[in-house]
């Protein structure tokens, strides 16, 4: 059975859906205490084939700053070159558009060099990196659109790895939730991966089945009691009162050079969903989407509910405050869509070698060079008026 290490494994859902696929987790760590004692909660649910969840597992509260490749080789019982698969995404903030985008300004935007580090000590066959979608375009450090990547990709192929990008609609993949997300493979000489087809689709095209629904996934969920249920007060509950589900409470516009009118969103903790379409991306912190419910009326998506939106089983364990539980939730993994790409990678390593060789990193697909380059020609003409904005505030609050 293939070997799994698995860093950075928060609320375990990319290690549930790999083990899911017929891995074998054999080491996994996070920093966040509650993150640990999580997957300890859940620890020996039965699969699937009939094994057990993290089985056998050395699972550890620690740093992967001071993570040593022998020290993870000694607690695994493994040998290097024995473990096929490193998995697991440094933490996104650093990335994120929710976030300041400070990328390796930012310690956590550092953490992805140990993962470079370890997964060299380990030297495994494969490795698998999730992060934010945020990531195509971040700034390296020359300060240019997409530069963050390319760096990460030729630090890899440097130590012996070419890489393949991929974003990835959770939703595509049965997931109630539209949750677009990077997923970066690297591999080894011959070992060119096998990543998996769309299986759910908006239009229902191909063949392919309706995306899952909000609505069909919270309502297939035992009743609420009264402990979870948090309504909006005070003006916010004015605010929302006359918002359709599908939209929320706008943000100010920011005056850019090419767009007079502001370039506006919807306030973070401010939308009502959609209960016809997939959730939107579950988020780290309590200020989830409202829903409108014919029972309860206007109220916040609790954490069983996100969780379930995740397509973490109903009855995973959850440690820790509400606060917790919102924050593993929305930094998880979707189970089932690790579990779409764990099989495809379980089917690259057990099939024929598909020899290929390269004297640089493999080009981009292009939709993601497109997206880097349209970033690049925006930053150039709204860039300089999007930093004059905040500066002209700061002069207009000190006069």
């Amino acid at each position: 059975m293939q070997k799994v290490v698995s860093l950075f494994s928060g609320l375990g859902g990319l290690d549930l859906g790999l083990e899911a696929a017929g891995w074998d987790c054999v080491y996994a760590t996070d920093i966040d205490p509650r993150a640990v004692e999580s997957l300890e909660a859940n620890r020996g649910r039965r699969l699937a084939d009939g094994r057990r969840f993290m089985g056998d597992a050395q699972i550890e509260v620690g740093d992967v700053r001071a993570l040593r490749g022998e020290d993870v080789l000694s607690k695994s019982g493994q040998r290097r070159g024995a473990i096929t698969l490193l998995a697991g995404g440094p933490p996104c903030q650093s990335w994120s558009s929710a976030g300041h985008q400070l990328g390796f300004d930012d310690p956590r935007g550092q953490l992805i060099k140990d993962y470079l580090r370890i997964a060299s000590e380990l030297d495994c066959r494969y490795l698998l990196f999730e992060n934010v979608r945020g990531l195509i375009t971040a700034r390296g450090p020359d300060g240019v659109p997409g530069s963050a990547l390319a760096w990460l990709r030729e630090q890899l192929f440097a130590r012996g790895w070419q890489t393949h990008v991929e974003l990835f609609n959770a939703a595509d993949y049965g997931v109630a939730q539209r949750r677009v997300r990077v997923v970066l493979v690297g591999y080894r000489t011959g070992d060119l991966p096998r990543l998996p087809e769309p299986t759910h689709d908006k239009r229902e095209e191909d063949g392919r089945r309706p995306w899952v629904s909000l609505g069909a996934c919270i309502g297939a969920l035992s009743p609420l009691s009264d402990e979870e249920i948090i309504r909006p007060t005070g003006k916010l509950a004015l605010d929302l009162e006359g918002i359709k589900p599908g939209s929320g409470v706008k943000s100010p516009g920011k005056s850019e050079a090419t767009r007079p009118g502001g370039h506006w969103g919807y306030k973070q903790g401010a939308f009502v969903a959609d209960p016809a379409l997939p959730g939107r991306t579950v988020t780290a912190n309590p200020q989830q989407d409202w829903v409108r419910d014919p029972r309860h009326g206007l109220r916040r998506l609790t954490p069983r509910e996100c969780a379930a939106l995740q397509s973490f089983p109903t009855d995973w364990i959850i440690t820790g405050r509400r606060v917790d539980q919102y924050r593993l939730i929305g930094n998880a993994v979707p189970p089932r869509l690790a579990e779409a790409v764990g099989a495809t990678l379980l089917a690259s390593c057990e099939g024929e070698d598909r020899k290929v060789t390269w004297a640089a990193p493999t080009p981009l697909p292009e939709r993601l060079q497109s997206a880097i380059d349209y970033t690049r020609r925006e930053e150039r003409r709204n860039g300089p008026s999007r930093r004059e904005a905040p500066a002209k505030r700061r002069v207009l609050v000190r006069a």
